[in-house]
Parts: C-alpha cells; structure tokens; sequence
C-alpha cells in the first residue's frame, strides 16, 4: 500500500541520517552497526578497486562508488549493485566481517566482484543476451585481479581481521581452473582471463563498448555478438577465442515453433476466463535478479487468445520509475517464446502493493503455455512480485529459453486472461 511505501522512504532517509561515514577519495561508505576500521578498510578497498580499474583496465567508473552497510541481525547476509554507483552491504552482525576461515563469507573480494560488475553493467546496459556464468564469470576473473592490486596498493595489513586475503584473488581462481570440473561461473572466469591474455588489459573495454551498440536478436545473439567483436579485433586473433567462448557465454531463446497469430479486440467474445493458481492472499513477495517470474497455464481446448496478464506487485527503488521497460513473454510449455510484450515500469505504482492488469494484444495460445515477466532489477529499481503460501507446481523461476526452476513453496500472484474469437462460440456465431 501507498502507507508501506512512505515507511520505507522514511526508514531510509532515518538510516542515511544516523548512519556514520567514512569517506575517501573514490568511496563514501555509509553505515551502522559496525566499528569505525572495518568501514575505513572497505572503503580503502573499493576506492583501490575502482582506481586500478580506471587506471590499469581504462573501465568507465563513477567518480564515487557509495556503499551503504546495514546490519540485520534475522537477515542474510548480501552485497549487490544498483548498475551504476552503489553498493549495498548486509550482514548480521560485525562477525560477517570476520576472515573468511572463520565467518565464511568473502567480504573484501566480495567488493572487488562488486567493482567488476560495475565495469561492465555501466557500458554493456544490455547484458541480457549474456548467460549467468558469463556475467559473473566477467566479475569473477576481473574481482580475483582487482584483489591482487587491491592487495599491491594498500598491503597485507588492510582488513582489521587480519588475513592473508591475497590467497582470494586470482590464486584461488587458478585453483578453481586447475580442478578436474569446472562450475559454468569458473569455466566463463577462465575464458575472461584468457581474452585479457590476448588484447591486454585496455583491451576489454573497447570490446564491451562495441557490444553496447549492437542489436541482438534474442533468438540468436551470437550473430550480432560475433560480428561486433571481429570490427573490435583489428588484428583477427579472436575467432579461436570466441568459438570456444560462445557455447558459455551467449543465452540462446529460440522462438516456439507455435505461431504467434493475433487478432483484433473486436473480434474477441468480450468475457475473458481469467486462469488463477494462487489464492489471492499475499504470503511474502520476492524481485529475481538475474532471472524472471513464471506460471504455467492450460486451457480447455483449442482457440484461446491471451489478452491481459495481472500481477500482484509494487514497484521499489527510487519513487520515480526508472525509463525504461519491463517485459512480459507468451511462451510455450518448454519456455520457448511466443510473443514478448514491453510495459514502462510507471505500470506500477512505487510501494503501493495491488493488482496491476496489463492488457496485450489478443495472442492465441496453445493448450499449455507460459508467462514469463522480467524486470531486470537492481538494488535500486525493480518490482516485488508477490507470493501465496502453498504450491501447486505451476510457478517457476525463469526466463524464456531457459528451463524453468519450479517453485516449491508458493504461486505467484500472476494471472492469465484467455478469450476466443466469436465465430468460435456456436451460440454467438453471426451476432
């Protein structure tokens, strides 16, 4: 509701008006709820990551990267970026700070993968043709060499826990290639590492800035993805490289077979059924970065035309909506797409929790298909999409072209309305 939102707004303005600073040139850290020199390290860390890659990698950075550190004693702890400037630090207490050996948690190379994402999601707006492996495979090789630097410019004395953080850079991702199998984010960290080997450093920005301006076809992005980077390579070395990088990095959706006929609203009985697998009582609410939000649908038949689409959800980040659209896919029972429908993100109102209904243009559906809603979010701009309390192995999280992953909770609140041409009704039929 509108109420719940003015709350959040004011619990932010509360925290960024108690929160004590550290500040440096390059980093502002923002924070409560831990002492004085581990806020000092991780800004020293962050302003050091962003100046090597500015310097040493010539990647486009902000001039400040802020990082806000909460602390959530019930939380989880988390660190993620808004794609522009800013970071967003959770932990339950102090002790999340702590070695690695003994909290578990990689803080300060966390912060070099942070910075990486940055260099890349701040050109390469569009990432969404990139796999997962391949995202955090780029954050993954540039953080553990960002760690290395970090480690040559401000010594091994750095973090107050004191430890030999060093071994979190690229000496742990050489320990991770040199295993019998490989994780796809390692596997796409290496294939990184390798195309730094042959352009040099300053030559991965070049890459990504010619990506940037290319137009992918969703169903194929390799096509765009290879003829950018071969006007990027001058010299022609990379086609061996990108032929083993390819099958990792590029997400494929390749369109149904199923044909995406539509017809007009007129043409359409007018008394939509609406499909429905949630209760209609909001239990938690969830946004997925990095993937999507899906139900599954059947219909009675033959001839059914989808014509809107109804989310349960709110809008949060900044109160004013971010320019730019969010998507929602008609695809078939394998994830395949159909038919994508863009929406502005002004389609939900920022903290108000409602019904939104989206109407698309009249698609016919097969007897069994998919809806697929994907925000792109970040820390600072997305959409909570909400959840009931029990599952009926409709729901997923997913995205076209890629095998959903069911959900074993909950449904979520989205919903389908289908309708069918008139001539297909026999007690309408010449009306």
């Amino acid at each position: 509701m509108r109420r719940a939102g003015l709350v959040l707004a004011f619990l932010l303005a509360t925290f960024l008006a108690s929160a004590a600073e550290e500040k440096t040139d390059g980093a502002l850290v923002s924070y409560e709820g831990i002492a004085a020199p581990y806020a000092r390290a991780i800004a020293r860390v962050v302003a050091s990551a962003r100046a090597v890659a500015v310097e040493r990698f010539g990647m486009d950075m902000p001039d400040t990267i802020e990082v806000r550190v909460s602390v959530e004693p019930k939380g989880r702890p988390s660190l993620f970026n808004d794609g522009h400037d800013r970071f967003f630090l959770t932990v339950r207490s102090e002790n999340d700070l702590r070695r690695p050996a003994e909290s578990g948690i990689f803080t300060l190379y966390g912060l070099c993968h942070e910075v990486g994402h940055l260099a890349m999601y701040r050109v390469l707006r569009d990432h969404s043709w990139l796999t997962t492996a391949a995202a955090e495979g780029w954050a993954h090789c540039l953080g553990s060499r960002l760690v290395d630097a970090v480690h040559a410019r401000e010594g091994a004395e750095l973090w107050p826990h004191r430890y030999n953080y060093l071994d979190d850079g690229t000496a742990r991702l050489r320990r991770q290639l040199a295993a019998p199998q490989r994780e796809p984010v390692t596997a796409a960290a290496g294939l990184w590492m390798e195309l730094g080997g042959l352009i040099g450093d300053k030559g991965l920005q070049p890459i990504l800035e010619a990506w940037s301006k290319a137009e992918f076809d969703p169903a194929d992005p390799a096509i765009a993805a290879r003829k950018a980077l071969i006007a990027a390579d001058p010299k022609g070395q990379l086609s061996g490289w990108w032929a083993k990088a390819e099958p990792v990095f590029v997400l494929k959706r390749p369109k149904s077979n199923y044909a995406a006929r539509t017809a007009p609203a007129k043409a359409l009985t007018g008394t939509p059924t609406e499909l429905i697998h949630d209760d209609g009582k909001p239990a938690g609410k969830k946004s997925m970065a990095g993937g999507g939000h899906a139900v599954r649908f059947k219909t009675t038949g033959q001839g059914w035309y989808l014509t809107a689409v109804s989310i349960h959800g709110s809008r949060y980040g900044y109160p004013q909506p971010p320019k730019e659209d969010f998507h929602v896919w008609l695809c078939d029972a394998e994830f395949k797409p159909i038919a994508d429908f863009p929406f502005p993100y002004s389609s939900f109102a920022w903290g108000n929790e409602r019904w939104v209904t989206l109407s698309v243009t009249p698609t016919r559906v097969p007897t069994e298909f998919i809806v697929c809603v994907g925000f792109n979010p970040t820390a600072t701009k997305g959409v909570y999409v909400h959840y009931d309390k029990e599952a009926s192995g409709d729901s997923f999280f997913g995205l076209p072209g890629e095998a959903g992953r069911p959900c074993e909770q909950w449904d979520w609140l989205i919903r389908a309305k289908v309708d069918q041409l008139k001539a297909a009704n026999p007690l309408t039929t010449g009306s």
